[in-house]
């Protein structure tokens, strides 16, 4: 059955967390042109609300909200809203997450080492565990979270963050053994870095080009920088039925980077 189930389809519903910009708003704007309905969540809900108008002037294929990932009420007002569509629920992308830059376990402060641990781990918990009685209702459908590249491979100064991706990958092949009887797919997507405002920021705190800070810039370069919407295409990929035999794995569009020494 979950080669027949285990997918959203044309007027269904996928809930998608972190949606406001970067690779979450491509993902929005990749289903809703094909016909899916997104139930869009984030905390900045003034920048959600303006992402939803540009993709979605007649707001008859998004619905949106602003929510705290990280709360277990907010999450369950997410779930809420979702099942309040009236249609089937086929379908969840936990994109929310936040950066880590210079931050070693020495140097980390408690506070910063939850809060980091807490949007980019503990919200993918709390969001599967209110929207997955929705889609196992549907008859089945597919999770999709947004892991990184550092959960395989990475660098100094990110501990709570590389932790964090690295859970979210265990997380993902448990849940994905522990939801096979219901038809759920459970896929986790590790890009490289991506032309997002996280990593804008960045280059600015360290006052340096993408270039500077060792990213090439060419079309071709093993490494370079995605742009969101090269994610998002991977999700949509994730989500759909050409992906029905893929469950408990990973995929990493990473520009080949982890081909690398």
């Amino acid at each position: 059955m979950m080669r027949t189930n285990s997918f959203p389809q044309k007027g269904d519903g996928v809930v998608v967390t972190g949606a406001a910009r970067g690779i979450g708003a491509a993902t929005v704007k990749t289903l809703v042109e094909q016909g899916i309905f997104v139930i869009a969540a984030d905390a900045n809900g003034a920048m959600l609300s303006e992402m939803l108008k540009a993709i979605d002037p007649t707001r008859k294929l998004t619905h949106g909200l602003t929510a705290d990932v990280t709360k277990e009420e907010e999450c369950q007002k997410v779930a809420k809203a979702a099942q309040e569509q009236g249609i089937r629920i086929k379908g969840l992308v936990n994109n929310a997450a936040v950066g880590a830059f210079n931050m070693s376990v020495e140097n980390t402060s408690f506070d910063e080492w939850q809060r980091i641990i807490s949007i980019n781990l503990t919200s993918i918990y709390l969001m599967s565990k209110y929207v997955l009685p929705l889609i196992r209702s549907a008859g089945g459908g597919a999770i999709v979270n947004i892991s990184s590249i550092h959960a395989f491979a990475t660098s100094t100064g990110v501990a709570p963050y590389a932790a964090a991706k690295g859970g979210v990958l265990a997380l993902t092949r448990t849940m994905a053994l522990d939801l096979a009887p219901d038809n759920i797919r459970v896929i986790s997507i590790h890009p490289g870095a991506t032309n997002t405002p996280m990593l804008q920021q960045h280059a600015e705190r360290e006052g340096k080009s993408l270039a500077e800070l060792g990213f090439p810039t060419s079309d071709n370069a093993i490494g370079r920088i995605a742009e969101p919407e090269e994610v998002a295409d991977v999700i949509s990929f994730a989500l759909s039925r050409g992906a029905s035999f893929i469950t408990g794995s990973s995929i990493t569009p990473d520009g080949g980077i982890l081909a690398k020494f």
